[in-house]
């Protein structure tokens, strides 16, 4: 008894000198153990239960690629701030007491780990970046480094993130037990840019080796949708199957179940099987909320099995049973507009179009292209609807007999409507509101459905849902936009003959009040069938020009333009219009009616600029036409304000701004100036192959100008740009293939600077330059000047990692005109010019950064 009360009071005092003894064995050991069971601990287990947390509350979009990294938004990671706080304050708790455990490196991690889940992802960089460059252990380091790596994949910096893991990966010491994780974090990567083959070789090794519990699905869901993409369908077809084993949520498992079937079609076109699988889905009620999937997948199934009346039905179906799936409907409504797209219907491909637009998010993997498309067809279909309603009103204006009977219909339509409305059921009382004073339809729960409120939210709600929120007017699915020039049209809500009297002055006298509303519109007068005359006219002469400059569709830009010759003898724009049949026909193979067209306008306007165009005038010769100069300072406005939009980058504006000049002063004097712009606003906007088009008219329409040389100039630069991606010997494929290497910056993406210069120069004194430079003009920029490359005689220097696109453009600015700084260097021939990184990686690796310069140089003047 008294040898075990010594050994206590000996541990006692051991226990009390090692608190004064910090390097002693005893002290060490009780640090390490307090720090690591009482605080690191707890803190981590809180780590854990939000970061499970937070991915299994993401919600997936099975649109794209499955997202490994499903965090959501660094603005929705900030909802983690309370218990992220906990977990900053226990550890910097534990690192201020016990600074000398072996477990403050593991705190440090964790410090930075606990700022990343607050969405704080600059915090979080510095702490990993302390604690790789301060403590030893291999792979606290090497994951310092790949969470290092999560921050710049969440701040959408995946061509930095890219390098960071080539240099993880090519470090010997990397430890292998590690290398699944490493390779998460290379598919992620590619797919994020792009490259999915490339994120073929990593995937295996991902699977193979999960992180954690919601990597296991998750990694081989993302396989299988790899391989699909991929076409390797006997891959593809095996991990779906795993997915299928395992416990995982429902919607990865429906999802997997769906794939499995596109992939059995796939293998064996066997899609009449596969919809028989995907109707056997719909009897079961699990997948109720998923019905709008089903009906889509069975669409696509019809479609390539060449059954298109059947797919159409089922798209629809997708739509009335998937209504609660916005993201679905978007991807139905965009099926269908692109069934009538590829069948050149542009009127339903527009409808389609527009709707997929009112529940378009920007999430969606290509809403670019979706918005643009829709815009670009709704004005198209606003014209079109304009010729025939102005069509139909005149026609009820000239023929009594037929406007009578067109009433007549209206009226006993309406009447049946009213009809049927009495005839409904009584509603049950548990859905009959309280009687309500102020609306006599509502005395005695009435069964007439618009004057129940429940009814009518309900219905609203549901009309919203299918449809998108739209105005109260007639004509909704079809009028997306007010008419041209009718804005007050079909603004008025009133009904009532005064209103129509006071609106129309030409209603007949002899015509009943009951009637009187259905004239409202009927242009009767002079004066109004005057009006209704020029917005056919006018709607006549911009649909042709959508279906020649926006859907070079030149057989249906013919049939309109030809259209407003017959109708119109004397159109305001008659040259432009037979100018561009004599253009069209031309680029059709009928050079004979081509030649008939240019006689015309000869003949019609033998001073107009048009003439001077077709005969390959110079521009001192075009710019001397006569009968433009009252016009001279309105048209050099509209070309500012062109100019202006395109140096800001609203390349949409500065297209509005050519188009309204064409619509005014058709042959105007700068009407090169005008193609030109206009032509590299196009290709701005990302439809390269267009803009390559119009820039090569531009150069035979212009032929001997400087303009001209300009747009051939980038036409020649393209070429070079895009050397050896060329499939074709047509227009559209010589510049089809150049996307692959050069891509049209998205206004976000992050810019470099060049300085392009030839050899001689002492490249280490411009860098050490650069550099000083850098330091005393853009301080609050932390700025990196890269090595100098060279490219045969040339060299050029890079610099990066500027905080915005503006700064880079601001910078490229400032520099281009630093002479007196360069010479003082050496340095007296140069050039600069900014560059996407996506394109400056491509184009360094590809060699073809001179290519690019050439493209640049062309300025706009």
């Amino acid at each position: 008894m008294r040898l075990n009360k010594a050994l206590i009071f000996t541990l006692v005092i051991s226990l009390i000198s090692a608190c004064g003894n910090s390097d002693s064995w005893m002290s060490r050991q009780w640090h390490n153990t307090t720090s690591h069971y009482n605080i690191y601990f707890n803190a981590n287990e809180k780590w854990d239960e939000t970061y499970f947390a937070v991915r299994d509350g993401y919600k997936n979009d099975f649109r794209t690629f499955l997202e490994p990294y499903n965090y959501g938004t660094a603005e929705g990671m900030k909802g983690n701030q309370g218990t992220m706080d906990d977990v900053i304050k226990k550890v910097s708790t534990m690192i201020d007491k016990h600074p000398k455990s072996r477990w403050v490196d593991d705190a440090y991690l964790l410090l930075g780990k606990a700022w990343f889940l607050k969405g704080d992802f600059f915090a979080a960089t510095e702490i990993f970046q302390h604690v790789n460059s301060s403590y030893k252990d291999p792979k606290i380091r090497f994951q310092s480094r790949l969470w290092i790596f999560q921050c710049l994949y969440m701040r959408g910096k995946y061509g930095e993130a890219e390098e960071l893991l080539k240099a993880i990966k090519a470090d010997k010491e990397f430890p292998s037990d590690m290398k699944g994780e490493l390779s998460k974090a290379l598919v992620a990567t590619f797919l994020k840019q792009g490259k999915i083959t490339q994120s073929l070789e990593f995937i295996e090794e991902a699977v193979s080796h999960p992180q954690d519990k919601l990597d296991r699905y998750r990694l081989r869901y993302l396989a299988g949708q790899i391989y699909l993409n991929q076409k390797m369908y006997d891959k593809a077809e095996l991990y779906f199957s795993k997915v299928m084993k395992m416990n995982t949520p429902y919607d990865i498992a429906f999802n997997s179940r769906v794939n499995l079937v596109q992939i059995l079609s796939e293998k064996t076109s066997g899609y009449v099987r596969a919809n028989k699988i995907l109707k056997r889905m719909l009897r079961d009620d699990k997948n109720i909320d998923y019905y709008g999937q089903i009906y889509y997948q069975m669409g696509q199934n019809e479609l390539k099995a060449g059954n298109n009346i059947k797919a159409v039905q089922d798209f629809n179906l997708s739509l009335r049973k998937g209504s609660n799936d916005n993201a679905q409907m978007t991807t139905t409504y965009l099926a269908l507009g692109d069934f009538y797209y590829k069948q050149r219907d542009f009127e339903n491909a527009g409808l389609y179009y527009d709707s997929a637009n009112k529940k378009l998010d920007e999430k969606h993997p290509d809403y670019k292209n979706i918005a643009a498309k829709g815009l670009q067809l709704s004005e198209l279909i606003r014209h079109l609807i304009t010729v025939r309603r102005e069509d139909s009103l005149l026609r009820l204006a000239a023929d009594p007999v037929l406007r009578e009977k067109t009433i007549d219909r209206l009226i006993e339509a309406e009447k049946k409507k009213e009809a049927d409305r009495k005839n409904q059921p009584a509603l049950p009382p548990a859905m009959t509101p309280p009687a309500d004073p102020s609306n006599p339809g509502m005395a005695g729960g009435g069964s007439f459905p618009f004057y129940n409120t429940a009814l009518r939210t309900k219905g609203q709600q549901e009309f919203q849902t299918f449809w998108g929120v739209r105005e109260n007017r007639d004509f909704w699915r079809i009028n997306s936009k007010k008419n041209s020039g009718g804005e007050n049209r079909d603004s008025s809500s009133s009904t009532g003959s005064d209103t129509a009297e006071k609106d129309n002055p030409g209603i007949p006298e002899n015509v009943t009040a009951d009637r009187k509303q259905y004239y409202k519109e009927i242009p009767f007068t002079a004066e109004a069938r005057k009006s209704a005359l020029e917005r056919i006219e006018e709607s006549l002469f911009e649909a042709a020009g959508i279906y020649q400059n926006q859907l070079a569709e030149n057989k249906e830009a013919i049939r309109y333009y030809e259209e407003l010759l017959s109708r119109f003898p004397k159109a305001k724009n008659e040259a432009q219009v037979l100018y561009e049949l004599s253009k069209l026909y031309k680029a059709t193979g009928d050079s004979a009616t081509g030649l008939k067209y240019a006689g015309k306008l000869k003949e019609k306007y033998p001073s107009s600029t048009y003439v001077k165009l077709l005969e390959g005038g110079s521009k001192s010769e075009i710019s001397s036409s006569e009968g433009l100069v009252g016009e001279k300072k309105e048209t050099e406005d509209l070309y500012n304000n062109m100019y202006k939009a395109f140096k800001e980058g609203k390349y949409k504006e500065a297209m509005a701004y050519k188009l309204e000049a064409d619509r005014k002063f058709a042959g105007n004097t700068l009407q090169s100036r005008f193609d030109y712009l206009f032509a590299l606003s196009v290709f701005k906007t990302g439809d390269t192959a267009k803009g390559i088009l119009l820039l090569k008219q531009v150069a035979a329409d212009f032929a001997g100008t400087a303009i001209a040389v300009q747009a051939q100039s980038h036409v020649d630069a393209w070429k070079n740009i895009s050397a050896g991606k060329t499939t074709g010997t047509d227009d559209t494929s010589a510049v089809s293939g150049g996307s692959e290497l050069y891509k049209t910056w998205d206004g976000k993406e992050e810019l470099f600077f060049i300085l392009v210069y030839q050899k001689g120069a002492n490249s280490n004194l411009l860098r050490a330059a650069l550099n000083d430079f850098n330091k005393e003009n853009f301080s609050f920029e932390t700025l990196e000047v890269s090595p100098a490359r060279s490219s045969g005689e040339t060299v050029y220097i890079g610099v990066a990692n500027f905080s915005k696109p503006e700064k880079t453009k601001e910078y490229a600015e400032f520099l281009k005109n630093k002479t007196d700084f360069f010479a003082s260097k050496g340095l007296f021939e140069y050039e600069v010019a900014w560059i996407s990184k996506t394109n400056y990686q491509a184009l360094a690796k590809n060699n073809r950064i001179l290519a690019y310069m050439e493209f640049y140089r062309g300025k706009v003047k």
